[in-house]
């Protein structure tokens, strides 16, 4: 059982899990025996230490801005934060997690360090540049995971957004597509924007005109319905080849052109990235390009783990490669090898 399952179960956040586990006030008595009876239920006991040990303190912080990473990419981030747990308890860690939001951040950040943990990892995917500044109040080893921060004291865990979306265009290229568009969010998020970058690059290299991106709501719902409208209107006519910016809108995608009478892989060919579990189950089964949710967590806290040993250690950017996941979204077109 992960903190997240058992706070399911006992219908709380993982933040009072955690404050239970840690024997830290915030929750109250029912909660607190109700979050209790889950974990002996489960059979859940969190790690042995020897007598007298000190645990080491861990910190996830979450931060929120828009949820698309959190709420819309199903479960890909707390996938992530399962494995960290893992580790965390393999090592003898205790865990605490906290969330915050724009409006709050310096006041949470404030919170945790009125009593300093031995080390954070921070989920960065929606953090924004202009709040990276806020980081500078954390005097303790920092791991940023999912997004590549420019900032001097913090460790990066992420994902090779460039390269890997650059092969997806090579996969496509090579198996005799010419015409490849870009579906991408409406949102800002970093990620997505280094693989949008990584399209262009590719097609630069490969001499192929990049069309104008078709631009789509980040969720599964507002992808449908941006696409849809675009269809129907004659503003966008499936065909070719395209790349998304995550599995969430090319599902959405998907099911706007079915709906509108288009075949795919026939008329169009489709890939998506994260591989998250509906890109297996959508129809048809979604090409995509696999990240390994368990050792974005698992190197977070190796790295987070050298840092509190080696203060003195260089800075590290740890980028992440993946698998391309071939399904029945794509296809070879008609007369290419």
């Amino acid at each position: 059982m992960t903190i997240r399952e058992i706070a399911a179960q006992a219908g709380v956040s993982p933040a009072a899990v955690s404050l239970v586990i840690n024997n830290k006030k915030g929750v109250s008595e029912e909660t607190r025996k109700r979050i209790l009876a889950v974990m002996e239920e489960s059979g859940y006991s969190p790690a042995v230490r020897k007598k007298g040990e000190k645990p080491l303190k861990i910190v996830v912080l979450k931060y929120r801005v828009h949820g698309i990473a959190f709420e819309e990419n199903q479960g890909f981030i707390a996938s992530i934060v399962d494995r960290i747990e893992s580790e965390c308890r393999h090592h003898g860690y205790d865990l605490m997690m906290y969330s915050c939001e724009p409006a709050t951040a310096a006041a949470t950040i404030r919170d945790m360090m009125n009593t300093p943990p031995d080390g954070v990892i921070l989920i960065a995917t929606e953090l924004p540049e202009e709040d990276i500044p806020l980081l500078d109040m954390i005097d303790v080893p920092l791991v940023a995971l999912d997004q590549n921060l420019y900032h001097p004291n913090a460790d990066c865990v992420v994902m090779d957004n460039v390269n890997l979306m650059a092969s997806l265009v090579k996969y496509l290229v090579d198996h005799g597509h010419r015409e490849i568009g870009y579906f991408k969010f409406s949102q800002a998020v970093r990620n997505c924007d280094e693989r949008y970058q990584g399209y262009l690059a590719a097609l630069e290299r490969l001499g192929l005109e990049a069309p104008e991106p078709v631009i789509l709501k980040p969720t599964v719902d507002g992808a449908f319905e941006d696409l849809a409208a675009m269809i129907r209107s004659g503003a966008y006519i499936p065909h070719g080849a395209v790349v998304c910016d995550n599995d969430t809108i090319a599902i959405g995608a998907i099911k706007a052109i079915r709906e509108a009478g288009y075949s795919i892989p026939e008329d169009i060919s489709i890939i998506g990235f994260d591989d998250i579990p509906f890109s297996a189950t959508t129809m048809p089964a979604l090409t995509t390009m696999r990240i390994s949710r368990s050792a974005m967590g698992e190197m977070a806290v190796n790295i987070l783990r050298r840092r509190m040993k080696h203060p003195d250690y260089p800075c590290m950017k740890l980028l992440l490669g993946g698998k391309l996941i071939i399904r029945n979204s794509t296809r070879i077109p008609e007369g290419k090898p």
